[in-house]
Parts: structure tokens; sequence; C-alpha cells
């Protein structure tokens, strides 16, 4: 299910021009502060900075299972209902005002 819903996302996904932006800011940022530190804080800059990503993979995959699987409830529960005709409620009203008249009409 998992490896499922990674290859739905990767069809659906889109990438705004706005999140290309930030992302190219993020790695000119981490580039620049990894040229200023020593190796053993590059090391730990560095898997900070991999955890972030794994991070927000996981998260983005979770939003994307959740929005799909809203979307099969919403589905769902369309596909049990009959759909909504406004012809058809405006039918059944005129009926029921009808037999309302009718029922009054009715002598006792």
């Amino acid at each position: 299910m998992y490896d499922y819903m990674k290859a739905l996302q990767r069809q659906f996904e889109t990438n705004p021009q706005s999140i290309q932006e930030l992302n190219d800011e993020i790695n000119h940022i981490h580039k620049e502060l990894s040229s200023r530190l020593a190796k053993e804080e590059r090391k730990l800059l560095l898997r900070l900075v991999d955890m972030e990503d794994h991070l927000r993979g996981t998260a983005t995959l979770h939003s994307f299972t959740c929005g799909y699987r809203l979307a099969c409830g919403i589905h769902r529960e369309l596909a049990e209902e009959p759909i909504y005709s406004f012809a058809k409620e405006e039918e059944e009203r005129a009926c029921r005002r009808a037999q309302a008249q009718d029922d009054d009409n009715t002598p006792n």
C-alpha cells in the first residue's frame, strides 16, 4: 500500500514555482552555512538536513494519503446515494402540495 500511495503521489503531485524557489534558497543557505563549519559540525548539519528532508517527505505522503482517503470516502458516499436532481425535488414538492390540497378538499 505504501508503494502504491507513493506512486499515486508522484503521478498527481505538482511542484509550484514558490516551492521550488524556497527549495533553492534552502540549498543555497545550507551550502553557505556548511562552508563556514568545521568537519564534525558539517556532519551534524548534514544529518539534521537529511532527517528534516525525511520528515518532510513522510509528512507530505501522510497528507496525500489522508486527502486520498477523504476523496475515496466522499466518492463512496456519493455512489451510495442517488444523484441530486433539482427537477426531481421540484416534482416531489409539487406532488406533496397536490396531495395536501386533495387532503384539504376531502369532505369529512
